[in-house]
Order: structure tokens, then sequence, then C-alpha cells
């Protein structure tokens, strides 16, 4: 696993979505950051690419440190090999982004120290106790959101530009 010092580990998580374009995750993706290709022995878990992998292949993967961070979800496994994420790495301008649920993302930040890690709640939600040494070490970033108003979501991706290190857009055109 090879992180330039040019480029970021990103991880989304939260209980907050939408399927918008203005989604932070696709407003990333326009802004350079790649998505690896998930692997699952059973069903898709997130809107990412996922391959299908036996579990007995899973297993030795995992054996053998090629998988990345995996969890298991309704009887099978899902998660992001090392080799996967290493090739998204290399195409991606800016670095890798990762959408997963609270204990994925608290797995790649354990591994990766210098990944950022998202969790996008609304004002009153608690926050997952998955994401409690995440938030310890400074990796943690919660943001609030009412998904309802005017532009919150541009908001949203542009306090995480802003925690990224991306230029911040103030203005769409």
């Amino acid at each position: 696993m090879d992180i330039p010092g040019n480029k970021k580990v990103v991880c989304i998580t939260g209980s907050v979505w939408t399927g918008s374009d203005s989604a932070p995750r696709h407003l990333l993706a326009k802004d350079g950051f790649v998505r690896p290709t998930w692997f699952t022995t059973g069903r898709r878990l997130t809107d990412a690419h996922y391959q299908q992998t036996t579990a007995t292949r899973f297993h030795m993967a995992n054996a053998d440190n090629e998988v990345l961070a995996f969890i298991e979800y309704g009887g099978s496994f899902v998660g992001i090999m090392l080799d996967d994420f290493d090739t998204a790495m290399a195409a991606a301008e800016r670095g890798v982004l990762i959408v997963a649920p609270p204990e994925f993302a608290a797995r790649v930040a354990a591994r990766i120290p210098k990944a950022i890690v998202f969790s996008l709640k609304g004002v009153d939600m608690d926050l997952s106790e998955h994401l409690d040494d995440a938030k310890k070490s400074g990796q943690l970033h919660r943001v609030d959101v009412d998904a309802l108003a005017p532009g919150a979501w541009e908001e949203v991706h542009r306090f995480m530009a802003g925690v990224i290190g991306l230029p911040v857009k103030t203005d769409p055109f």
C-alpha cells in the first residue's frame, strides 16, 4: 500500500445521505478522488463497484494480508483488497475515496493513520462507537447536515474540501 505525499485517503460514513449529484461522494469524485473496487462474498453493500469472490478466496487473501479492510454483513464479507486500493490510488489525481459503514471506515483509519474520516450526521444523532479511536487520533470530522436545507450538500462539500486541503469553490460558475 503506497500513498504518495500529494494524495489523500478519505472515508465518508454516517447516517445522512442523498442520491443527488451534489452528494459529497460525487463532488469529491469530480475533484479527482477515485473509489476502489470492493469485493463481496454475497450482495452489494454500497453504490461502489463490486467484484464477486468466494468465501475461500477472501479467507486466503485475508490470511495473506492482502485485504485492506472488511466487515461481515448479512452473512457475507465485503471489503477492499489491497491491490484494488493501490490501483485506485495510482489512477487518482487526488486520492482514494471510500464510502462505507462506520465500522469499515474505522478499520481503514486504524490501518492508514493519515486517512481522513467524515461522519455525516443529523444534529441530534450520535456518532458510532466504532469511530472512537479515529476521533481520539484526530482523523474524524463530524459533519452535521440538515439534508433538507437548500445548498446543504454543497456546504458539506466545501467543509470537506477545506479539511482535505482542496481549493474551496464558493461560486458554482
